[in-house]
């Protein structure tokens, strides 16, 4: 067994650096990966096998969660990027999205409202198609 320094997540997975990836495939890597590294495998081992099993076990845990989540997955290509995020201390938000989510947020209100259930249920797949677009375009833009 050898340590993967220096590798991004999808080179340890295999896998092109790109957002749109097959989920299914991940995971199937993924049990490989650990299938071949998992410490109980190494359990009669050398300390420094034993080690570094557990090195390459959490290495390969860290990659599969950053990439089988979009937005983890997004953030991680940002940053092979070089674009720091810096969502913690960023607070602006664009106008244009603000008063988005606040005529959302009344629609829902209004809908609640007057009762009108299939009037929030018409929202929701609203918003849902509009999220779908959104996630659409950020992956047009990370795979460019």
């Amino acid at each position: 067994m050898r340590a993967a320094p220096g590798k991004n997540h999808f080179e340890l997975f295999g896998l092109p650096v790109a957002f749109d990836i097959d989920a299914g495939d991940l995971a199937s890597r993924y049990r490989e990966l650990q299938r071949r590294v998992h410490p109980d495998k190494f359990a009669n081992a050398s300390d420094q096998e034993r080690r570094l099993s557990l090195q390459m076990t959490a290495q390969v845990n860290e990659a599969y969660q950053a990439l089988k989540d979009p937005v983890r997955r997004g953030r991680y290509l940002l940053s092979l990027r070089g674009v720091d995020i810096d969502e913690e201390t960023d607070t602006a938000m664009d106008p244009a999205f603000l008063m988005e989510q606040m005529e959302w947020r009344e629609a829902v209100a209004e809908a609640r409202a007057a009762g009108e259930h299939h009037g929030v249920e018409k929202l929701m797949q609203r918003v849902e198609k509009h999220g779908g677009e959104v996630l659409a375009a950020i992956e047009r833009r990370l795979d460019e």
